[in-house]
């Protein structure tokens, strides 16, 4: 899912939607997988990479992850839900 795409859900009792929050930027971050020490999240990419050679420069640690995370937002979208989140 990328930045802005609108995921929808149904419970058993409700509908919800998934939103990506705005002036949230998409995060990366490199973990070591031989000590599990990582990098500070980042909205460069490149940052967290250059991390990650950084750390294989100081401790000779081989093994890698770059991952990325997106913050999102759940709302309640069920007409039976009125605007205060109380049922109508």
């Amino acid at each position: 899912m990328s930045e802005g795409d609108v995921q929808r859900s149904r419970d058993a009792s409700m509908d919800w939607t998934l939103t990506a929050m705005p002036g949230w930027s998409l995060r990366h971050v490199g973990k070591c997988l031989f000590c599990s020490h990582h990098s500070v999240d980042s909205c460069d990419p490149d940052e967290a990479q250059l991390w990650c050679l950084k750390h294989a420069r100081t401790t000779r640690h081989t093994g890698y992850e770059l991952s990325s995370f997106q913050f999102y937002s759940a709302t309640i979208t069920d007409p039976a839900v009125g605007e205060a989140g109380s049922l109508t």
